[in-house]
């Protein structure tokens, strides 16, 4: 269950740093795939060595009981042949090996409880691994949405806080400009017109100033 333990926290730190980065959501993805692929390799040969080591149990606990035959059949011997010391000799290797026996199968009963742990890891363990790589191309398709949806949002963001409202001020600038030069454009135009029609006050005040003069020095001459 420790291997399951671990797998548990390298999915959650790898899924919890995919999730807070989305930069490579595919690199993350297989590398969760990876972690969890060496997770199983290690939970089955742990698997494996249990099984080993339960089968080497087994194979004490077989060569006890014929060694308890073995010494039954010597003690009932050296009964027949009077020979109780040999027969209490054979009855305490007997009896040491059946103590044996009693913790071998307190061993195996608690390999038996760590075997059923080890098929749950590896049944638990080859699941999730099915289930990311069926979800993988999925999962990618996913984060590299948000990822763009992401990007899309905060430009978004900063082209409505800085670049229009920059290019909404230099529109406006340029307008009051052009008119600006509309503007002063016509008062020029105004400018002339009033010239023009100055001089043509003076001009013909100066006709008129003239002809009065004419008049005059006519006036004179005839008297």
């Amino acid at each position: 269950m420790k291997n399951f333990k671990r797998f548990k926290n390298i999915v959650n730190s790898n899924l919890n740093s995919a999730l807070n980065s989305l930069e490579n959501p595919e690199k993350m993805i297989r590398l969760m795939i990876t972690d969890l692929e060496e997770t199983l390799s290690q939970v089955k040969r742990t698997k494996a060595n249990h099984l080993r080591e339960k089968s080497i149990l087994e194979k004490d606990l077989s060569d006890l009981k014929e060694r308890i035959t073995r010494w039954e059949s010597r003690a009932k011997l050296a009964v027949e042949k009077g020979k109780d010391d040999l027969a209490r000799e054979a009855l305490n290797e007997k009896r040491e090996c059946e103590v044996r026996i009693n913790r071998i199968y307190e061993d195996l009963k608690s390999y038996e409880s760590i075997l059923m742990s080890d098929d749950e890891s590896v049944a638990q363990l080859a699941t999730k691994l099915k289930e990311i790589k069926e979800k993988q191309a999925s999962l990618v398709r996913r984060a590299q949405n948000a990822k763009t949806k992401k990007k899309v949002e905060s430009a978004l963001k900063v082209s409505e806080s800085f670049e229009i409202g920059e290019k909404f001020n230099d529109l406006e600038a340029r307008i009051e400009q052009m008119e600006n030069e509309v503007n002063l454009d016509h008062s020029s135009h105004l400018d002339e017109f009033e010239k023009l029609e100055i001089n043509e006050e003076i001009e013909a005040e100066l006709e008129k100033l003239k002809a009065q003069n004419k008049k005059n020095s006519q006036k004179k001459e005839s008297k």
